[in-house]
């Protein structure tokens, strides 16, 4: 797989080697031998095979999805998709979804499909949706982690610790839980080392102490307490012996947080891009560190305000389509998410790529004059005025801005004035700022994500 010790695990009792994969195993197997081909195809012949599952996707939503019976052209058997016809289909938000409710189901999900089960998104944004889901978007779930695992070249056989949100009662501190391999899907396909586990919800603190005590060779969390760990680690001395990677999720990832995780702990930081309704939609290259879009399962288009499709080094709306969800067509879903389009890529792959992930119009500053930018806000610069911890910042209106902040004692007078001045700057306006502090940690939104910046004026 993807390291020598990670040999396949042989689903035939008796049979150790040459190993005999499970169904399970041998499904997922398949799937990345198909994505380890499909990653080096051409632009052109990644959107043909797109347009053809798409036309597939068309048909069956509208004749078996309420919702789209009257929205979507008539598609016959021998008719090809053009891709100035998709575009020309309107766009779905977060509001239609929950506005259809459950005639954005499909009445009539192919047998071949699997079971079908149902998941919700945190609501992070205020307005949760409820998608189904069925097996077959499982087994591309799992293919594509694998993928991620091979193109990063994990040792498997490395011990894998993992801070993040778990049901109530579940991982929790002092001990979380501690597992015998990494789960599904490597678990299907061959051996691993040990999975750590713990919530997202224990103190810092406590946190660094577990981390320490896992002594882990490789992490998984989300980029904010990504970066709290590393400040409170590295403000003790402190750092994780066996470390050799951190892997990010559910949040944006800023510049200065990859500095700091390979400053501190001398680790090389990968995002993944994903959602809860359509699954993964971009990995992070490991030669460009650019994010390539998963073209194999997710049709991605980065938008102008207009409609029209960006170019390279533009930023815009993302819109993504789930290839394969028969259970909950969701075509042209506007994610409220914005990416610059990347370049063609060094790797050699012809997968899409996204340069950056920007985050959603909620966390865009609104000037006066209706201009809209993406904030420049740092935390070392804050670092460099006042001891402070964590930050964030939440514009009230056109002229008003709230600073939230974490710190590690009273400031002073000119520490607050320094921080003034900071922001004002940063931000590109005067805006008249009051200062608000919390003692251990500012509340995250629902879900368990957090912003460093939040406009209230997005809606």
């Amino acid at each position: 797989m993807t390291d020598q010790e990670a040999e396949i695990r042989s689903g035939v009792a008796g049979n150790i080697w040459p190993a005999i994969p499970s169904q399970a195993g041998a499904r997922l197997l398949a799937m990345l031998f198909q994505l380890e081909g499909t990653q080096w195809w051409t632009a052109r012949q990644l959107i043909d095979h797109q347009l053809m599952q798409l036309r597939m996707l068309l048909r069956h939503a509208r004749e078996t999805v309420p919702y789209y019976k009257d929205r979507l052209p008539h598609i016959r058997a021998d008719e090809d998709l053009t891709l100035t016809e998709w575009r020309a289909l309107p766009l779905l938000t977060r509001r239609d979804i929950q506005d259809a409710g459950n005639a954005l189901f499909s009445r009539v999900v192919p047998a071949e499909f699997g079971d079908v089960f149902q998941t919700q998104t945190s609501g992070a944004t205020g307005e949760p949706v409820i998608v189904r889901k069925t097996a077959i978007d499982q087994l591309i779930w799992e293919a594509v982690t694998l993928r991620e695992h091979e193109w990063h070249r994990r040792d498997l056989s490395g011990k894998l610790a993992s801070i993040r949100i778990f049901p109530k009662g579940g991982a929790e501190a002092p001990h979380g839980v501690l597992l015998n391999d990494w789960g599904v899907p490597c678990s299907h396909v061959c051996s691993t080392g040990p999975m750590a586990l713990l919530s997202l919800a224990t103190d810092v603190a406590a946190q660094a102490r577990w981390l320490l005590h896992q002594d882990p060779d490789y992490f998984l969390t989300y980029p904010t307490n990504l970066a709290a760990l590393i400040a409170h680690m590295s403000a003790r001395g402190e750092r994780l012996k066996r470390l050799r990677g951190v892997r990010t999720v559910g949040e944006t990832v800023t510049p200065a947080l990859r500095a700091a995780c390979s400053d501190a702990w001398g680790v090389p930081l990968t995002d993944v891009y994903s959602s809860q309704e359509v699954g993964y939609v971009a990995l992070q290259c490991p030669v460009s560190g650019q994010y390539h879009v998963m073209a194999e399962s997710a049709m991605v288009e980065i938008l102008r305000p207009d409609g029209s499709a960006c170019q390279p080094g533009e930023t815009g709306r993302l819109v993504v389509t789930s290839l394969h969800n028969f259970a909950t067509p969701l075509i042209r879903y506007e994610l409220r998410d914005y990416a610059e389009v990347g370049s063609p890529c060094p790797c050699g792959r012809g997968l899409p790529t996204l340069a950056r992930i920007l985050g959603r119009s909620r966390n865009m500053l609104t000037l006066s004059s209706g201009e809209q930018r993406w904030p420049l806000v740092g935390f070392d610069k804050y670092r460099e005025i006042a001891p402070v911890r964590q930050y964030q910042l939440i514009q009230k209106s056109l002229e008003e801005m709230e600073a939230r902040f974490v710190v590690e004692r009273t400031l002073t007078d000119a520490e607050e004035e320094g921080l003034k001045r900071a922001i004002q700057n940063a931000l590109g306006y005067a805006f008249r700022l009051t200062f608000k502090y919390f003692p251990n940690e500012i509340p995250r939104g629902t879900g368990g994500k957090f912003e460093e910046f939040v406009s209230e004026l997005a809606s």
